[in-house]
């Protein structure tokens, strides 16, 4: 075995760490419905034929596209950051209303709100872009299996090869009677082997 790459991983860590990145999906996701809300009721603002609402709708696209700018172009989190606080701001004074009428409007206006305020929340916390985290984390995992496949084909040669088949292999039914060979099953049909693993 290669020392230079050893993994320990106590599975008691498994259900936080699913946990956590359950949650950062959720953020990034709520992150994007809010630049999404914003850009679509602050195009429909300006659109309008009422000439007051225009810069609270202008301001609304704006801010939308501050809330993603991070991700976009890699502009530091603090101004994601600030486009959740000033969307916070502009949804909790109704300006710019960019014809927010009617109860289901309400609604959403207030859904959007809470995902400003959750979003905020969460970039406090976590000191960086939601959207941005999500992203890496995703990446990481990619670059991580990658990694642990070429390692897997390289140190471990007894192990069975894309193509290759399954070696046999005895075991007893889940009544504890009878015995089981994976060769028994060789060309009648099909079997399915799923494993656990949490390396």
């Amino acid at each position: 075995m290669d020392p230079s790459y050893e993994t320990v991983v106590d599975p008691a860590t498994i259900v936080p760490t699913a946990l956590a990145m359950g949650a950062h999906g959720l953020f990034a996701a709520l992150q994007l419905a809010l630049a999404g809300y914003l850009l679509v009721t602050g195009l429909r603002g300006v659109a309008s034929s009422v000439p007051g609402p225009r810069l609270g709708s202008s301001a609304r696209i704006g801010l939308s596209l501050a809330i993603v700018l991070p991700l976009a172009v890699g502009a530091p989190s603090i101004v994601s950051l600030l486009g959740c606080l000033c969307a916070g701001g502009l949804l909790l004074t109704r300006v710019g209303r960019g014809g927010d009428h009617g109860i289901p409007a309400h609604r959403l206006r207030q859904a959007a709100l809470a995902a400003a305020a959750a979003v905020s929340g969460f970039m406090l916390f976590e000191g960086e872009d939601s959207l941005d985290l999500a992203v890496a984390l995703v990446v990481n995992m990619n670059e991580w299996r990658t990694h642990e496949l070429e390692w897997q084909l390289e140190h471990d040669l007894q192990a069975p090869k894309v193509g290759d088949l399954a070696p046999d292999f005895t075991l007893q039914d889940p009544s504890g009677t009878a015995v089981v060979r994976l060769s028994d099953f060789r060309g009648r049909r099909p079997v399915a082997l799923v494993f656990g693993s949490y390396t």
